[in-house]
């Protein structure tokens, strides 16, 4: 049985998904890093529902305190242990295994700061990357490179042959590597492909789909807040 799923950017690695009644949110940025007016697109998107909260870690760009205070039918707050600890919220760690409401939730430790989250709920599975990427910079040291890239080669590892619906994960053009969303791609081979985390260069993503990518890959290419995009998914036992 095929059902629709609804994804709609807001700005950065902040996107809101909707699918069979429920509705998650992932990193809503600080009003540093949110261009004006778009906090009224987020509390527009969620209100009056059924409504989960994942935040990945607490850079400004990933991190807003405001969302606290949305007003939702229902609020779940998935945070990880790095986030000062609020009332509302489920703080996780790494290597967690949680039911939260009816969503099933697995995490990954990040690279960066923080963590990352594998979501089921209702015969869908959700990857959400945070700031867990293919992190190299040039200007490291190669050790730290190889400690950078080894974390997301494990998580690779780990997530691979999971049948992932949707995959939410980095494209950052400041690398060489783009952070990995083409290896992201050919290894795990989720249905469908969110660039993350690009600071509003949405522009980026044509040269993604542009790239060397399995001719089955497909890419939610928005082009600015608001837009959305409407997928099937085929309801499974997994």
């Amino acid at each position: 049985m095929k059902e629709k799923i609804k994804i709609t950017y807001v700005y950065h690695s902040c996107f809101v998904q909707e699918y069979k009644g429920k509705t998650l949110l992932f990193d809503p940025p600080g009003s540093g890093f949110l261009p004006n007016g778009l906090w009224d697109l987020v509390e527009e998107v969620v209100r009056d529902r059924d409504l989960y909260v994942f935040i990945s870690h607490g850079h400004g760009d990933h991190y807003n305190p405001k969302v606290f205070e949305v007003e939702a039918k229902e609020v779940h707050y998935i945070v990880p242990d790095d986030i000062h600890y609020h009332e509302k919220a489920v703080v996780l760690s790494d290597g967690d295994i949680r039911k939260v409401g009816d969503l099933h939730v697995r995490t990954f430790k990040s690279n960066d700061q923080g963590l990352a989250y594998l979501i089921k709920a209702d015969g869908c599975i959700t990857y959400f990357g945070g700031d867990l990427a293919k992190w190299d910079w040039p200007e490291w040291s190669e050790k730290e490179r190889e400690e950078h890239v080894g974390v997301f080669h494990d998580t690779l590892e780990q997530l691979r042959g999971l049948d992932v619906d949707v995959a939410y994960s980095n494209m950052d053009k400041r690398l060489e590597s783009w952070a990995g969303p083409q290896e992201f791609i050919r290894e795990i081979k989720p249905k469908y492909f969110v660039p993350i985390h690009t600071f509003g260069n949405e522009e980026w993503i044509d040269d993604l789909i542009n790239s060397d990518l399995p001719e089955e890959a497909t890419i939610f290419r928005y082009r600015e807040p608001g837009d959305h995009v409407i997928w099937d998914i085929l309801e499974r036992k997994r």
